[in-house]
């Protein structure tokens, strides 16, 4: 019964669509563009030159291209054992670093961690 009804509803769509017959109508004229901004039909006392500024500035901005100095940071988790600190580890990102000091943490151990400055420059 569904299907019987898709069908029918399918056919009925197909039918009309392909029933419509199209017209193109006449070109349509495009006035001329100055500097990208559209320039509307001339009224009296509307100046007809642009009024924006029409120095060319590039896009997106030219910035200097000078390296910028690179930030590093690595970070080491220290555990403690008896009366001194070992270094467990040294990790690139803040996230692995704490959660490494957590399973250490998690298994009863005492954990800090540090920030290195990395000197890859």
């Amino acid at each position: 019964m569904f299907r019987k009804l898709m069908l029918g509803a399918v056919v009925a769509v197909a039918v009309g669509l392909s029933a419509q017959s199209a017209m193109a109508g006449p070109p349509v004229k495009v006035q001329p563009s100055t500097g990208g901004f559209y320039l509307p039909p001339s009224y009296p006392g509307y100046p007809q030159y642009p009024t924006f500024p029409s120095y060319p500035r590039p896009f997106p901005p030219q910035y200097p291209s000078y390296p910028q100095p690179r930030h590093d940071h690595d970070y080491v988790v220290y555990v403690r054992h008896g009366d001194h600190w070992d270094r467990y580890g040294r990790y690139e990102t803040l996230r692995e670093a704490e959660r490494v000091e957590w399973l250490l943490e998690r298994r009863g151990l005492r954990a800090r961690i540090e920030v290195v400055h990395n000197r890859r420059w």
